[in-house]
């Protein structure tokens, strides 16, 4: 599995929910046309200095309810948002606490991404910029080990971060040698403590497309 910068990203997260073909893929089945920027789906929606003559403005800190997708399909996609959230994170600052990344993430995608953050820290290497998360779709749930996994495809755009030297600021990769787009099926799995990133695949995409 490729990380989701090929190197990876960001101080925030642009986060997009919006269940739309991703370099040219159909919506699978479950996809919404719901919208949403913010930093964490979690967190609770922004005040407005909007007049209250004025109509109402959407939350732009979580996704919207989807029609389409279950209840545990939008569980799912939040915890994906979340996990290139908190990835992120962790990985702008050489002193960032990891332990927020091992605890949304289980098996091989947790041994990857602790290996991954301890060689950029060993090589005083951070991530700048922004993310882009874009959920393009979810399958149905089903049941693995006696646990429910839910397949989520999503496509994130780092076109606009970097993974830099933390004293030069001078970017660790070379001009066009990496992949900014990349289309990801990642399995989300319920476990008793809560949603966990299990196995994920991706492959390079042309873009993230609305």
């Amino acid at each position: 599995m490729k990380h989701h910068f090929g190197g990876a990203a960001a101080v925030a997260v642009a986060v997009v929910l919006l269940l739309s073909s991703c370099g040219g893929q159909s919506p699978r089945p479950g996809s919404s046309d719901s919208e949403s920027w913010g930093t964490a789906p979690q967190q609770p929606p922004r005040t407005s200095n909007t007049p209250s003559s004025s109509p109402p403005v959407p939350s732009p800190s979580k996704p919207q309810p989807s029609e389409t997708f279950t209840p545990e399909q939008l569980e799912a996609a939040n915890t994906v948002i979340e996990y290139f959230r908190i990835s992120d994170e962790v990985s702008s600052s050489l002193d960032a606490d990891p332990q927020p990344l091992k605890d949304i993430t289980t098996g091989q995608t947790q041994k990857m991404d602790m290996n991954e953050l301890n060689d950029y820290r060993q090589h005083g290497q951070i991530q700048t910029g922004t993310t882009i998360v874009r959920i393009t779709g979810a399958a149905d749930a089903k049941e693995e080990n006696n646990l429910t996994v839910i397949t989520v495809q999503t496509c994130t755009d780092t076109s606009k971060a970097d993974v830099v030297d933390s004293k030069t600021g001078k970017s660790i990769f070379e001009t066009g040698k990496r992949s900014m787009y990349l289309a990801w099926n990642i399995d989300v799995i319920k476990t008793g403590e809560g949603w966990k990133i299990g196995d994920a695949t991706n492959d390079i995409d042309l873009g993230c497309h609305p």
